[in-house]
C-alpha cells in the first residue's frame, strides 16, 4: 500500500521536496480523484509528514441550506480531520442562515471567518457544501486581500453555482414534469411543487428561488464583473468537488428530484445537475465523484449510513492529502473570462 501511495504522490502531486506553504496547493484532479477512491475503500495510507503539514492549517467547514436541525451535518468530516491529527480547536463548523441570501450570508461569513482567523496565525482551509459553497465563493470574491493573506484553499463541494433545476421547478419556471419521467416520480414532483407553493415560509421560499438558473447566472455575472481583480487571487485557491450518481442510490425524497433532473438536465447528484456544480473559468474541478447530494457531508438523510460515513471520511482524507503534500511552483495563469460562461444545459 505504501508503495502504491508513493507512486501516486510522486506522479500526481509532484516530487517530495520540502516547500513552503505560502503558495496555494497545486492539486492535479486525477490525483485527487484517485486518492478519494482509495480512501473510500479504506486503502489510502497518508505519510506522517504529509499529515503533519496538513495539521498546520485551521479548517473551517461551512454547511448549506438546512431547514431542519444541524445534527449530523459535517460531523464525520470534522471528526476525521481531528482523528488525523488536526487539533480539535483548529476545526470550526459554520452553519449560515438558510433564510438569508448568498450576498447577505457572504457579509456574515466575512465577520465569522475573520474572527476564526484571529485565533492564530495558521492559514485557513475552507470546506463548504452546497449553498454554503456559494456563500464562501461570494465572500472570497469580495475579500480577496484577506483570501490572499490567510486562505490556503477553498474546497467547494456540490455547490449549485449554475443554479438548480429543482429550484426552477419550485418557482414555476422549470420544464413541466411529463412523459420523459416515470409515472410515480412525475406525480410526486408535481405534488411537491404544490406543497412548496402553499406551505413554504417566506424565508425558505426566497432561499430556494435564489438558486434558480436565472438568479445564479445574474449573481455570479455581477460579482465577477464587479471584482475582476480578485480572480487572480481566488481562482488558484478554488477547487470544486462535484458529483453525480444513479437515481436508485438516493434516499426516497431525492429519488424524485433526481429523476426530474435526469430527465431535463442530465447527470446530477439528486439536487444539482453536474454541469451546474462549478463556474467555468474560475477555479479547478478536482473530481466527479459517484455520490449523492447528502452522501459526502450528512449523517442523516442517508439510505446507506455506513457506506456514506466512509465517503465523508474519505472527503476529509483526500483534502488533507491535497493540502499537506509538498507544494509545486505554480505556473502563472492568465484569467481571460471576467463573467461566467452562459448557462450550459437545457434551461
Amino acid at each position: 500500500m505504501l508503495g502504491l501511495f508513493a507512486l501516486l504522490a510522486t506522479a500526481a502531486f509532484g516530487p517530495a521536496d520540502p516547500a513552503p506553504l505560502d503558495l496555494p496547493p497545486a492539486i492535479r484532479p486525477a490525483a485527487f480523484q484517485a486518492s478519494f477512491e482509495l480512501a473510500a475503500e479504506e486503502r489510502l495510507a497518508i505519510p506522517d509528514d504529509v499529515l503533519a503539514r496538513a495539521a498546520r492549517f485551521r479548517y473551517v467547514l461551512v454547511g448549506g441550506l438546512n431547514f431542519g436541525g444541524t445534527q449530523g451535518y459535517l460531523t464525520h468530516n470534522a471528526r476525521q480531520l481531528r482523528a488525523r491529527g488536526v487539533p480539535a480547536g483548529a476545526v470550526e463548523v459554520i452553519h449560515p442562515d438558510s433564510t438569508r441570501t448568498i450576498r447577505e450570508n457572504a457579509d456574515d461569513l466575512r465577520a465569522r471567518i475573520h474572527a476564526i482567523a484571529a485565533k492564530g496565525p495558521e492559514k485557513l482551509v475552507l470546506i463548504a457544501h452546497s449553498r454554503g459553497a456559494c456563500d464562501v465563493l461570494a465572500f472570497a470574491l469580495q475579500d480577496a486581500a484577506f483570501v490572499n493573506d490567510r486562505v490556503d484553499a477553498m474546497f467547494l463541494v456540490q455547490g449549485p453555482f449554475g443554479g438548480s433545476g429543482v429550484a426552477d421547478y419550485a418557482a414555476g419556471d422549470g420544464p413541466e414534469a411529463d412523459g420523459q419521467m416515470p409515472l410515480l416520480p412525475r406525480i410526486a414532483v408535481r405534488a411537491g411543487r404544490k406543497i412548496e407553493a402553499t406551505l413554504a415560509d417566506p424565508g425558505r421560499h426566497r432561499a430556494i428561488a435564489e438558486l434558480s438558473h436565472e438568479s445564479c447566472s445574474q449573481l455570479w455575472a455581477e460579482l465577477i464583473a464587479g471584482h475582476g481583480d480578485a480572480l487572480a487571487v481566488v481562482s488558484p485557491r478554488t477547487f470544486y468537488i462535484t458529483s453525480r450518481t444513479t437515481t436508485a442510490k438516493h434516499p426516497a425524497l431525492q429519488r424524485v428530484t433526481a429523476s426530474y433532473l435526469h430527465a431535463y438536465y442530465g447527470p446530477n447528484d439528486g439536487l444539482v445537475a453536474l454541469e451546474d456544480q462549478d463556474i467555468p473559468g474560475l477555479g479547478t474541478v478536482l473530481a466527479v465523484l459517484d455520490a449523492g447530494h447528502t452522501d459526502l457531508t450528512r449523517r442523516f438523510l442517508s439510505a446507506r449510513p455506513r457506506a456514506k460515513a466512509r465517503l465523508q471520511k474519505a472527503l476529509a482524507d483526500s483534502i488533507l492529502l491535497a493540502v499537506g503534500s509538498p507544494r509545486e511552483a505554480l505556473v502563472e495563469t492568465t484569467f481571460r473570462r471576467t463573467v461566467p460562461a452562459p448557462p450550459r444545459g437545457r434551461r
